[in-house]
């Protein structure tokens, strides 16, 4: 796991080399933007993905449901005289509805970070990045819809990180920061009890009387690397890939201290026309810390055999309306 986690950011920073092979002196495009009426550049994306299917005396089966989500990601970026500062927000929510399950959350994101940095040489900026990650609201541990797994801020990561950015264009960014703090939050007390994503669990005495609450947070400090990427891959085929690999050198095992948490978001966004664009998006999740169960069939029946750390996949493909602005 070790070696494919450093594998995967060095042919990251790689392509976006290679990328850029001629690309000009950033203080010279720097100081094209700085003859503009307006230091500031805005971008915005919203889109809706509905699905609807109703039956009715259909004597193949099948049951009725309505599925909806939507995704918004918004830009503001500001480059003035050496000083620049990136900001954004990306955000996602869907549910799903029939008779039989009622209503259920199918996706829940929200992620909000900004980058300030200030020219050090050519294309490379002395910079602080602040990211937060989190979700709007409750999920449960479906087909168990009373049984709460996660909350606003239940798991929320805060990165907090200083160093250096190599930019060379407003598609390419490759952050480093040997000194990085990552904060993880449970305010929902009943999944700090439980010792949820990594805190410190409550101390209960042998009846199961909770003594001392589970922690709240949890601090690491270690390295954060974050290449981001967006390309035109093929005609109105578009790329944007995220990869944040993080350690922790305060981890009680020393052979953990190591081992990297990574988060790994990627989405493929085919423009179908000015208005209708479908979308592949794939989420990459590896917490060293995370205890995730492991199932195994015993004479028929799932039988929880094991816990340990384990890759997190989420995917999604939908095709809907997209606003641009």
């Amino acid at each position: 796991m070790k070696r494919i986690i450093v594998f995967i950011p060095a042919v990251l920073f790689g392509l976006s080399l290679l990328s850029n092979p001629s690309a000009p002196p950033d203080s010279s495009h720097m100081q094209e933007l700085s003859d503009t009426t307006s230091y500031w550049k805005l971008a915005a994306t919203g889109m809706l993905n509905l699905n609807q299917v109703a039956y009715a005396n259909w004597t193949e089966g099948g049951e009725s449901n309505i599925a909806g989500n939507t995704i918004a990601m918004a830009k503001a970026n500001y480059l003035k005289a050496g000083f620049k500062a990136d900001n954004f927000v990306s955000m996602a929510y869907g549910m799903t509805w029939n008779n039989e399950q009622g209503m259920r959350k199918t996706d829940d994101k929200l992620d909000i970070g900004t980058t300030i940095g200030y020219e050090a040489f050519e294309n490379w900026f002395y910079s602080m990045m602040v990211n937060l990650k989190t979700q709007f609201g409750p999920g449960y541990k479906y087909p168990d819809d009373s049984t709460l797994v996660s909350d606003f801020m239940s798991p929320g990561r805060l990165y907090l990180s200083m160093g250096m950015e190599y930019k060379p264009d407003e598609k390419t960014s490759v952050f480093i920061s040997p000194a990085s703090g990552k904060f993880i939050f449970v305010l929902n007390q009943i999944l700090a009890d439980q010792g949820a994503y990594g805190v410190r669990p409550a101390e209960v005495d042998t009846a199961g009387h909770i003594l001392v609450h589970g922690l709240n947070y949890q601090p690491r400090f270690g390295l954060n690397l974050v290449v981001s990427l967006n390309r035109e891959i093929m005609k109105n085929v578009i790329m944007d890939t995220k990869l944040n690999p993080h350690n922790n050198y305060m981890d009680e095992t020393l052979e953990n201290r190591w081992n990297f948490d990574v988060d790994w978001e990627t989405a493929l966004n085919f423009k179908i026309n000015s208005f209708l664009s479908s979308m592949v998006y794939l989420h990459l999740m590896y917490d060293n810390d995370l205890n995730l169960p492991t199932y195994e069939f015993i004479e028929g029946q799932r039988v929880e055999t094991g816990q340990g750390p384990k890759l997190q996949v989420k995917e999604n493909f939908g095709i809907g309306v997209m606003i641009k602005v």
